[in-house]
């Protein structure tokens, strides 16, 4: 997989996880399980990319 589909897929985790945080610790409270699954989604972003990657790298060598 190309390396920067690498990098940008880690760049909106990391911008999916801000925005996780920003729900949560601003008003309205009460918001916070969702802030924790946005961050759980903003985690999973790269996880998910990196494994796709390793899997059509194994079919190419």
């Amino acid at each position: 997989m190309e390396t920067i589909l690498k990098v940008i897929s880690f760049f909106v985790g990391l911008f999916v996880i801000a925005n996780g945080v920003w729900v949560m610790y601003t008003p309205p409270y009460g918001d916070e399980p969702i802030g924790l699954a946005i961050i759980a989604v903003g985690i999973f972003i790269p996880v998910i990319t990196l494994l796709v990657a390793r899997s059509s790298q194994r079919h190419y060598d």
